[in-house]
């Protein structure tokens, strides 16, 4: 399993797209399930910009591995969200047969990042929204690469500017690092 990992906006889900489809793995992104979703209370939670809480996010990640394709890569973006669900993910991925190759952490600078979200014109992308969104990327999420660093996880920083192609190619080539070790 290869985790994204980076603020919204940062370009985890284009790059997931294009790292699965050139090496036939399976992307799981639980922002797209989120969005999927037809309850009205998750898609408030959305739209406020807060994180969906950590027993309903576990409960879906834990469905989507389970029909998850074996033998195949996961790339998975967007969880784990905190250090809680970090240690959900390495505590259960014994049972889907899986576990955690290398995180990818995307830096992208934070007027990209309001710039690319602005841009993709979601409905929840607001600027208040999106404000709020990279205060809890820094507060709660960015603590799960010390989480998993002092856990022996390979972490590789991929600097996320320049066409999609091209940082395209700086994660393909860190990714086959990871997995040859």
């Amino acid at each position: 399993m290869i985790l994204f990992f980076g603020p919204p906006g940062s370009g985890k889900s284009v790059q997931g797209d294009l790292l699965v489809k050139r090496n036939n793995w399976q992307w799981l992104s639980t922002g797209q399930i989120f969005r999927e979703s037809k309850d009205p209370e998750l898609q408030k939670r959305l739209a406020s910009g807060e994180l969906i809480d950590d027993e309903l996010t576990n409960k879906i990640l834990d469905a989507a591995l389970s029909e998850a394709q074996s033998g195949v890569k996961v790339v998975l973006d967007g969880y784990p969200r905190n250090t809680d669900q970090a240690a959900w993910l390495i505590e259960n991925l014994p049972k889907h047969n899986r576990e955690i190759s290398c995180v990818v952490e995307f830096d992208v600078p934070k007027e990209e990042l309001v710039s690319r979200m602005v841009d993709r014109g979601r409905a929840e992308d607001t600027e208040d929204v999106i404000v709020r969104r990279l205060e809890i990327y820094q507060e709660k999420t960015k603590p799960v690469l010390d989480f998993y660093r002092e856990r022996g996880v390979p972490i590789v920083r991929i600097d996320g500017i320049g066409t999609p192609e091209e940082v395209h190619e700086r994660i393909h080539k860190a990714v086959e690092e990871c997995i040859q070790k």
